[in-house]
């Protein structure tokens, strides 16, 4: 029998605590969505993630868990677990479902896009971000709502749609107006994040990540899903609240990442020149004006239930 189309799930953990556990109980409830399931620690092996993740691994022999041994910053310790799938035998063409030890899987999101095989609907040549399910909790204390509590979904496409686009156009509008992006629960080819590893220029920050992934030569669409497949928990110290200041400062990299894009979709160049146009002519107003860059949008297109 031929092994259904399933992702790869891969999730990063630094300091996870509490988090984290919340996490793994998520992926304890889907892990039959995934072909393999991989916990990535960056830490020490006796550190407080390590011992959970083992934990996880003994009531879920499947599980596999890897740990870099010593903390990494975020990219270097992508290429660690990257490196480990390719020497696992993962190949470019191979689907990776990303998630962040603070965020979930959502499984009812799941089951909108599996057949009773289980094969996902995925198309090669296409990366997959969002919608997201979003929950607000503080810094200092897990979401301690009621978990059957209506979840908003964030999108990063147009509100009345569509929900596919070429990558150019994607990202073009996303330079024009930033809105709210996520790698957590994203889905996208292994080839994207071997890209990410070794393409040049290389990339240092995490920032503007989403859109240097789908701007690699062997994605040509960027969609979302009928319904989120996973859910974020958004806290007002993390990096998604202030994303649209920060990405900014690797707009220099980006430029060059999809000069690049634009060699091997050549195509995709006007598209990607007005929307750095859009880019020119706001640094331009705020520097005149000394104003605010334009804010990242946080849209939302209704609710889903948890």
């Amino acid at each position: 029998m031929t092994a259904p189309v399933q992702p790869i799930l891969v999730m990063m953990s630094w300091r996870g605590g509490e988090r984290l556990q919340r996490c793994l109980d998520s992926i304890a409830r889907t892990q039959l969505h995934f072909k393999r399931v991989v916990l990535s620690i960056t830490g020490t092996e006796d550190c407080d993630d390590m011992h959970r993740a083992r934990a996880f691994q003994q009531m879920h022999p499947n599980v596999e868990v890897i740990c870099t041994g010593r903390e990494l910053p975020t990219l270097q310790h992508q290429a660690y677990w990257v490196s480990y799938l390719q020497d696992s035998g993962v190949r470019p063409g191979d689907w990776i479902y990303w998630l962040a030890y603070d965020d979930e899987v959502r499984a009812s999101g799941i089951d909108r896009i599996t057949d009773a095989s289980g094969n996902w609907s995925l198309q090669p040549g296409t990366a997959y971000f969002g919608p997201w399910a979003m929950r607000h909790e503080s810094p200092d204390a897990l979401y301690a709502g009621p978990g059957t509590e209506q979840l908003e979904s964030w999108t990063s496409f147009p509100a009345q749609g569509p929900t596919r686009l070429k990558v150019a156009e994607w990202i073009a509008r996303q330079l024009r107006q930033p809105t709210y992006m996520q790698m957590s629960g994203s889905i996208c080819s292994f080839a994207t994040f071997i890209g990410l590893r070794d393409d040049r220029p290389r990339k240092r920050g995490p920032m503007r990540i989403e859109m240097a992934a789908v701007a690699t030569p062997s994605t040509t669409h960027v969609e979302e899903f009928p319904e989120p497949v996973s859910i974020i928990y958004g806290r007002s110290n993390s990096d998604r609240a202030s994303y649209g200041r920060a990405a900014r400062r690797e707009d220099v990299h980006l430029v060059m990442w999809l000069g690049r894009y634009a060699i091997h979709h050549p195509g995709a160049l006007p598209t990607l020149g007005m929307g750095y146009s859009h880019v020119i002519a706001n640094y331009a107003k705020a520097l005149a004006t000394r104003s605010a860059l334009p804010a990242e949008e946080w849209r939302v297109r209704g609710s889903v239930t948890p």
